[in-house]
């Protein structure tokens, strides 16, 4: 819950309590009154008393939306007041002019005035969260067991989990041997996720904003548990009301990436873990970066979707004189994580705006904080979850922003339809140009996956609606070939209107009027063609 819901709850339950007392007189021992003031009415209260909150630190983030600049915060000795900075002294480029944003607003505390950063952003400590999840009873094992499939000897028929894959099994430590070999260490491997979103909901129309989450999560853990909110790691929201442009999500990954290298380089040793009473080292590492495809090219350092430079494994390149993009001049020869880093250190290193903006354009590649961590190869540990790509249905369509075409006539291609219709010639040549583009219109709905949202009366009504539109030939050569009935049985079948064309084809559709067509859907072939 939130905390705001937490904290209702905290004072309901004082709040009974204290009725309960009152029972017996108006007026409440000391006891009783040390025993309402025990009772906590804010949940933080709550989470340091357990331990239950992760740590976390308050970035101050530069507020001007081409920078994004973010510092950390200074303590005096004793004082739990953070210090910042005033003024962003962040220089794009070396022997460049600093940023000058101020960062602070004033704020009245308990009749002091403190100074808070204009745009906070809070990152979530990744030791202290692992730490948590190690002590937990079981997880350890279950990490421990995963490297499993790493060390059997070859590739199986059937890769059912990342640990089947070639980049886990060939995956190296510090010491040059297999990343699983750590002996009674703790070896464990991560995703990681950037994904944006609009805090005020996916609106058609109106103000349109956009945060981001940083999250990882453990691959170590079986599939069936790593996507549990509870076994995510999410180190923090990237604050609104725009997403950081080009380079600048570098400035909030750099946090990140500062904890991932300690746990690379000397690892990270935990006093107590729930299978090891004297503690253990652990050692961790960012195996691949699971986003969209804008996000993964903005956080991996490859130029827009619509650069020349478009592919990030291989070479190939967008010719300007063959919009259809039906050759490639360097196709198959692929990139390299060294490749890619040696490209982006001309951009790191470039001198000023210009220079920066040649290399991007020749290369299409910037910088990224990931490219510090020494083992990862954004060549090969780059992926476009398969929520977007296949749940989403969204691989037509990066296709399309890429600029490939889906087939010879440039037409979009649809996604797999539910099922295919034919319809003969001789049926067909019976309909005017009006009533062919209705029936366009009405197989184009047929085929669409629309079973599950006939099951509501707000979703048949909808597709009731838009057939009714429909020519009624249209509507009746359908009816005819699919050989339907109309229902009800009280109404004269040999006068029919549009209203029992569509209900019979929708019933028929919805599995309601004909059960057993199932087969119709197994046996239909193709489009019908003049």
């Amino acid at each position: 819950m939130s905390r705001r819901g937490c904290t209702f709850l905290l004072q309901m339950v004082q709040y009974i309590i204290h009725l309960a007392l009152l029972r017996c007189g108006p007026n409440l021992s000391q006891a009783d009154q040390k025993l309402l003031s025990n009772i906590p009415t804010d949940p933080r209260a709550i989470e340091n008393a357990f331990s239950l909150g992760n740590k976390s630190t308050i970035y101050a983030v530069c507020p001007d939306p081409d920078c994004h600049f973010s510092y950390v915060p200074t303590f005096q000795e004793g004082s739990p007041i953070p210090h910042y900075p005033s003024t962003c002294n962040h220089r794009e480029f070396q022997g460049g002019k600093t940023c000058g944003t101020p960062l602070l607003k004033p704020r009245r505390i308990e009749g002091r005035t403190i100074y808070i950063p204009i745009k906070p952003f809070v990152g979530f400590s990744f030791k202290d969260w692992l730490g948590g999840l190690l002590a937990r009873s079981g997880f350890e094992k279950k990490m421990d067991t995963a490297w499993a499939p790493c060390r059997q000897a070859g590739l199986g028929p059937e890769s059912t989990d990342i640990f089947d894959g070639e980049v886990l099994r060939n995956f190296k430590g510090l010491d040059g041997l297999h990343f699983s070999a750590g002996g009674e260490e703790g070896r464990y491997v991560f995703s990681l996720c950037v994904d944006y979103f609009n805090p005020l909901g996916n609106k058609q129309a109106g103000k349109k904003k956009s945060i981001g989450i940083i999250s990882m999560v453990c691959l170590n853990l079986p599939p069936e548990m790593r996507y549990k909110p509870e076994n995510m790691f999410l180190f923090g929201i990237i604050p609104g009301p725009n997403e950081p442009p080009l380079a600048c999500i570098n400035h909030y990954l750099h946090h990140l990436v500062e904890q991932l290298l300690e746990f690379w380089h000397i690892g990270v040793r935990f006093s107590r873990t729930s299978a090891c009473y004297y503690g253990r080292l652990v050692q961790c590492a960012l195996v691949c970066v699971v986003s969209d495809l804008p996000a993964a090219r903005k956080v991996n350092g490859f130029a827009a979707i619509g650069h020349t430079q478009m592919c990030a494994i291989c070479h190939c390149t967008r010719r300007q004189d063959d919009p259809n993009n039906n050759s490639y001049a360097t196709l198959g020869k692929r990139r390299t994580g060294t490749g890619i880093r040696d490209l982006a250190k001309l951009y790191l290193d470039a001198e000023d705006e210009k220079t920066r903006n040649e290399t991007v354009t020749a290369t299409g590649i910037r910088w990224s904080e990931l490219y510090r961590l020494p083992y990862f190869d954004p060549s090969r540990m780059v992926v476009v979850d398969c929520m977007h790509n296949l749940f989403l249905g969204l691989v037509q369509e990066h296709f399309e922003i890429l600029g490939i075409r889906m087939d010879n006539k440039g037409k979009k291609s649809k996604t797999t339809p539910a099922l295919t219709i034919n319809i003969p010639v001789e049926l067909m040549s019976r309909l005017n140009d009006k009533e062919r583009k209705s029936m366009d219109k009405l197989l184009d709905t047929l085929e669409s996956p629309m079973n599950k949202e006939l099951e509501s009366q707000d979703g048949y009504n909808t597709y009731f609606k838009r057939l009714e539109k429909l020519h009624k030939p249209a509507l009746k050569l359908a009816y005819d070939l699919f050989k339907l009935t109309a229902n009800p049985t009280n109404i004269n079948k040999k006068n029919l209107n549009k209203p029992d064309f569509v209900h019979a084809i929708l019933e028929w559709v919805s599995f309601r009027y004909l059960p057993t067509c199932t087969l119709i859907y197994t046996t239909f072939t193709a489009n019908y063609t003049d």
